[in-house]
């Protein structure tokens, strides 16, 4: 992907040296077709004739409101990333804004709920990218489908009773980072490990059970653009996941649909040093047979795989 005048804004606003945010909007899936680039509070994108256009996005910098209607309706908040589908909202955006960062209330908790106000339904799209620089982050929600009250993490939580939030999650968003929650206190008990992606609804013998969490990687990777190009199946829609033998998806590539027990049965056991995943969550374990440390992770393009860089066995599809 190609971007032209492409700059970094700096503000010089009370006194103070800040910087802008940027987001692209692009009418094609991918980062295809026309975009725009828009680094101020947008109420109606008719007046720059992309209402109801945009089908991927790219935030350079800030975090950003994205809203369905004009004047800041329908609205959800999107981080720093590259987010080359919307779901939901494609052919759908109307209106923009930046809005200010949180405020980190010390520890892993990053203040109060992130949303406000009553229209919006989470972060719902918090996990298709992640900026390069952006620092790990997770959003949990007390509801399923990343709805009702929501705490964002940036660090570790040794127990969720001191944000008021223990065995209360059924849902979450990983935007950046590898993180284990665990149903007891001080990391006890049984934990699970999860990738950035969206869990929609957490199994059910872990929904409304943790209590704490903390970050064991941030070199998971990320969504990224890597030089290989994305491939198609025969419908022309992408599905499941590709796995490639070298990092920012290089090398030798494999497609695969199905859960399977052994690499080996593809050539490509402790291959792969990158891997896109185009639909679904799946689970990636570094022995034969599901077995060993498993990661779970949900769409996105992953450029590194950290702890499971030339480790990877086995693989399934969870959800």
């Amino acid at each position: 992907m190609q971007k032209h005048n492409i700059t970094l804004v700096l503000l010089l606003a009370a006194g103070s040296l800040a910087q802008a945010g940027e987001l692209t909007l692009f009418s094609g899936p991918g980062f295809q077709g026309r975009e725009i680039t828009v680094r101020d509070a947008t109420r109606d994108l008719s007046a720059m004739g992309f209402n109801d256009r945009g089908a991927s996005m790219v935030i350079r910098s800030g975090r950003w409101e994205v809203c369905i209607n004009a004047d800041y309706r329908d609205c959800q908040i999107v981080e720093a990333g590259e987010y080359p589908t919307l779901d939901r909202l494609t052919n759908q955006i109307s209106s923009v804004r930046e809005i200010g960062g949180g405020n980190n209330g010390g520890g892993g908790w990053n203040g109060n709920d992130e949303r406000r106000g009553g229209n919006r339904d989470g972060y719902r799209d918090g996990n298709r990218g992640r900026g390069r620089n952006q620092e790990p982050s997770v959003t949990l929600f007390d509801s399923p489908d990343l709805r009702g009250r929501a705490i964002p993490l940036r660090a570790d939580v040794p127990d969720f009773a001191q944000g008021g939030f223990n065995d209360v999650a059924q849902s979450m968003v990983v935007q950046s980072g590898t993180w284990e929650f665990c149903q007891h206190r001080d990391f006890g008990g049984q934990c699970r490990v999860y990738g950035p992606g969206e869990y929609r609804s957490l199994e059910r013998n872990f929904q409304r059970q943790i209590s704490s969490a903390r970050l064991i990687s941030n070199d998971a990777g990320g969504i990224g653009r890597g030089r290989g190009r994305e491939r198609d199946n025969d419908n022309g829609r992408r599905d499941g996941v590709e796995l490639f033998s070298t990092v920012g998806f290089n090398g030798e590539r494999v497609q695969v649909r199905d859960e399977l027990r052994n690499l080996e049965e593809m050539n490509f056991n402790d291959r792969a040093g990158s891997l896109i995943v185009y639909s679904g969550q799946w689970e990636f374990c570094q022995h034969s047979d599901f077995r060993g440390q498993c990661l779970t992770y949900g769409p996105g393009r992953y450029d590194r795989l950290g702890s499971l860089t030339n480790q990877i066995s086995s693989m399934r599809r969870v959800r």
